[in-house]
């Protein structure tokens, strides 16, 4: 069925599976808020049967075979079919290899831009300091497209405008060449349920499955436990700051972690000598559970080493809850997270650890960046406004 007058996202591998994940998640959110409006269609890619399903109401996601830069041509004759008004386009510089589908299109391109713009150091750094390969093999293979030919895709007439999630990126294409007035920077968004109470009842059962002794500061690591996202990072700079303070204690919510994975980081503790410190749950828990434990800990701590999508989420749940958090020096995180909690160099073990131990030991200090990330959060959009700037409405 042919819906006309649609908007169209195109969003390569975005699967229910996914769609609360980043950086399909920023996309997903946007489709919904613009199906209030008009009959949207998200085009993505297949791994078998191609399918055609609502997801949402007045939403289809349409899977196929075609979203492949070798049958570019017959893609854009698909979505030319919907007959669109716009199309928002889930861009990478790799997407350059789709200008001329762009170029079949009478209606407007906005380019979405989903992926962080790294310098090869960091990339190359990251792969040193023991980050896989598979970690990273997406963004190398964005990063090998040279910054001036993205910024000349972007630069083109058939885009009529260019979205970032993060002050950061909107910076690095402006110091390419993009026009500044051709780029809005539309922020990440939060549930409005991130900001919602959790009861003491639950505040106790999270206290009780982590574990630790009363009197003491807790650290939280929540999110996979995968180099990339800086867990063993961690690891190495908590063992420095144990050593020196005996009253703190780290707690890893290992996001889908199974026995043997759970297992991996436990035996890596035990090889610090912080096995009795570090508390790993693993599974899944549900969103209250997650809740329940940032409010159970003093400190959320997210060093990535490369982030993989942008802008994490996780970030921001953690300062909704007035936490503040320890995190890195890259991509659009600095910018979330400076005077309200610690930036560092993930892979600087020592700044990591006296990052750690600078909040160990002053309850004021901890109180004092806690304060600062609740009014930050205060007046941080929800999804639903984000859904209105992306709109263009006042």
């Amino acid at each position: 069925m042919v819906v006309t007058g649609s908007c169209i996202f195109v969003a390569h591998g975005l699967r229910k599976g996914n769609a609360r994940l980043q950086p399909w998640r920023y996309l997903y959110e946007l489709a919904v808020r613009f199906a209030a409006r008009q009959p949207v269609v998200i085009i993505t890619d297949c791994d078998g049967q191609e399918f055609d399903e609502e997801w949402a109401p007045n939403l289809r996601v349409v899977g196929t075979r075609l979203l492949s830069p070798r049958k570019r041509h017959a893609l854009g004759t698909l979505i030319n079919r919907f007959q669109p008004e716009q199309i928002w386009w889930s861009t990478t510089p790799r997407s350059v290899v789709y200008l001329p589908v762009w170029k079949q299109f009478s209606c407007p391109v906005t380019a979405l831009v989903t992926c962080p713009l790294y310098p090869w150091r960091l990339l190359l750094r990251a792969l040193a300091n023991g980050v896989p390969w598979d970690e990273l093999d997406v963004l190398v293979r964005q990063r090998i497209v040279p910054r001036w030919l993205f910024a000349k895709l972007l630069r083109s007439s058939v885009v009529a405008g260019v979205v970032t999630q993060s002050g950061n990126n909107r910076k690095l294409l402006i110091a390419a060449g993009v026009p500044a007035n051709k780029i809005r920077h539309i922020p990440v968004g939060i549930d409005s349920q991130d900001r919602g109470e959790i009861t003491p009842v639950q505040v106790v059962e999270a206290q009780t499955m982590l574990g630790f002794p009363e009197d003491t500061t807790v650290f939280l690591y929540l999110g996979a436990v995968r180099r990339i996202r800086g867990i063993y990072a961690l690891l190495d700079a908590f063992a420095i700051a144990a050593h020196d303070n005996q009253s703190i204690f780290l707690g890893v919510l290992a996001r889908g972690a199974d026995e043997r994975l759970c297992g991996e980081v436990r035996g890596y503790c035990e090889r610090l000598g912080i096995v009795d410190r570090v508390k790993v749950i693993g599974g899944w828990l549900t969103r209250e559970q997650v809740w329940a434990s940032i409010e159970a800990c003093d400190v959320v701590t997210l060093p990535f080493v490369v982030v993989p999508s942008d802008v994490p989420i996780a970030i921001l749940e953690a300062m909704a809850r007035g936490k503040p958090v320890i995190a890195s020096d890259v991509d659009g995180i600095p910018e979330l997270v400076q005077g309200r909690g610690a930036v560092v160099d993930p892979l600087d073990s020592q700044a990591l650890a006296q990052a750690l131990l600078k909040f160990a030991g002053s309850v004021h200090y901890r109180q004092e960046m806690s304060d600062a990330s609740r009014l930050f959060m205060a007046t941080y959009p929800n999804w639903d406004q984000v859904g209105v700037l992306a709109l263009g409405l006042k």
